[in-house]
């Protein structure tokens, strides 16, 4: 007998509907699997068969062929082994479904047929919710990460045997519909340092106010120790909390990239704040591999990503930065296929002025000769440094300061004027496909940007005196835009465009 089974595979953050056609006749015993299946899906045999045998079934004795529709798509993963197993004994006439085609299978079976959770459900289940009727069946550690799209009727099961016996009834008895993320987890803030810890460094605080309200990229530059990390890791803390629609984003791409434990899930409800370490490779930074899985660029959606010591990174890592910091998204193409992963990050970095680290410092002598602070710079390129709006001057503190306890303004402070900001955009940009001041294109900034005819004679003369390219001058606007944003001025003033001009430390 014929039968076809519908289940899915991922092509990136995408969920691609698959066939699984089996067709069991009578002849000489065998087992034929097509399809483009990879190691993992061609060894799916031989943990069905156990799994099979485990919960009282046979499926020998006949001549199998099994073929994975659409043909020309890699199958990747073991989330086929399900769907394979249900098609076998359906083929083989162990027992009867009614409409077996509203289900979608999807589950790995261990050798005594119990399920065991797969990455990915929720893109899938994303997909899936636009086809009324259909019951997504899976393991039931995957049900908590499937439930967060409301709406979808799902199916869990902990083995082989649950499944078979669930799909004898006429109405399963353990079909639930989802609720979606009905009620969030409580994000804690203590776990970030907080501002009011940070002496001193008003200037610096008041750039990373900046751009946590316009997510803007920024880059720190200053001596050893002066506090540029400290500060950088405080930045989460005066970061808004997640809408809905950004933590199903930013957890739909960690489960396809295996960064979320399946046993152990757990939506993403804090923005991501990722520091990869210098030596990181350019495949691990912006995403590839043989399986084209997401790299950091992608993890930081709807978060940070921050460079430290931002010159040692290799030249060619950092200049694969450039497409996903001015598109938001990142398309990874290989021999093996091609993907495309959302990237709408900030990105922060952090370095010193010259290899000793001491040129700005006040109190120790720089030791390096002017071509090694030329070349120290160099490693970072110019094209990059224009794609950064704040560029920041982080001096040294007097340790005196240090005994003094801070009493400086706290993160929660600074908190309540982003989302004050925040809003504004969001009023700003209710109809459009953007979110933030720095995701406006150049005609969208000179419309919403809005300032009097001085004010942009005076943007464009200092502009010209800084000697900054056109996407310079743009983002400089953006940040100004911002700013106005801050103090809730619906035009951008010469104050505004006055303090943007000054966050330009390199050039």
């Amino acid at each position: 007998m014929f039968h076809r089974i519908r289940t899915y595979c991922l092509s990136g953050i995408h969920a691609v509907p698959v066939n699984v056609e089996v067709d069991a006749s009578l002849g000489l015993p065998g087992f034929t699997l097509v399809g483009l299946p990879d190691s993992a899906v061609r060894e799916s045999r031989e943990r069905v068969v156990s799994a099979v045998r485990a919960s009282g079934y046979s499926v020998t004795g006949n001549r199998t062929t099994v073929n994975l529709s659409p043909a020309d798509l890699r199958k990747e993963g073991s989330s086929l082994d399900l769907p394979l197993a249900i098609g076998m004994l359906l083929a083989s006439s162990q027992f009867e479904v009614n409409h077996i085609e509203r289900f979608v299978f999807l589950g790995e079976l261990a050798l005594d047929g119990l399920l065991k959770p797969v990455r990915g459900i929720l893109s899938i289940a994303m997909t899936l919710i636009e086809e009324k009727g259909s019951v997504l069946v899976v393991p039931q550690e995957n049900v908590q990460e499937a439930s967060l799209i409301e709406g979808l009727l799902i199916l869990g099961v902990s083995s082989l045997l649950e499944c078979i016996e669930q799909l004898k009834m006429i109405n399963p008895s353990q079909i639930v519909q989802s609720r979606g993320l009905s009620s969030k987890l409580k994000v804690s803030f203590d776990q970030y340092p907080d501002f009011k810890n940070v002496v001193g460094m008003q200037g610096v605080k008041r750039a990373l106010e900046i751009a946590a309200s316009g997510n803007h990229n920024f880059l720190l530059v200053g001596s050893p120790g002066s506090g540029k990390t400290l500060c950088a890791k405080c930045l989460p803390s005066i970061l808004p909390e997640m809408s809905d629609e950004e933590i199903i984003e930013s957890t739909r791409i960690h489960s396809c990239a295996k960064s979320i434990h399946p046993q152990h899930f757990s939506y993403i409800a804090e923005r991501p704040f990722r520091s990869p370490h210098h030596s990181a490779s350019m495949v691990s930074l912006v995403g590839g591999s043989s399986q084209l899985l997401p790299g950091e660029v992608s993890l930081a959606h709807n978060g940070v990503l921050f460079l430290d010591e931002l010159p040692e990174f290799g030249r060619h890592v950092l200049e694969a930065l450039r497409e996903p910091m001015e598109e938001g998204v990142v398309c990874i193409n290989r021999a093996s296929g091609s993907a495309e992963w959302p990237s709408r990050f900030m990105m922060g970095a952090a370095m010193n002025p010259c290899p000793c680290g001491f040129a700005m410092d006040l109190k120790k002598e720089c030791t390096c000769l002017p071509d090694m602070k030329s070349r120290y710079r160099s490693k970072v390129s110019g094209p990059l440094l224009d794609r950064i709006d704040l560029q920041v001057s982080v001096p040294s503190i007097d340790i005196s300061q240090l005994a003094f306890s801070a009493t400086a303004e706290s993160s929660s402070t600074i908190r309540e004027r982003v989302k004050g900001a925040r809003e504004f955009q969001e009023e700003r940009f209710r109809r459009k496909k953007i979110h933030f001041n720095s995701e406006m294109t150049s005609q969208e900034t000179r419309s919403l940007a809005k300032m009097e005819a001085s004010t942009e004679n005076f943007a464009v003369h200092a502009s010209e005196k800084l000697m900054l390219s056109a996407r310079g001058y743009y983002r400089v606007l953006k940040v100004a835009r911002t700013i106005a944003d801050l103090r809730g001025s619906e035009t951008v003033g010469k104050i505004d465009l006055a303090e943007a001009l000054q966050y330009k430390v390199l050039r």
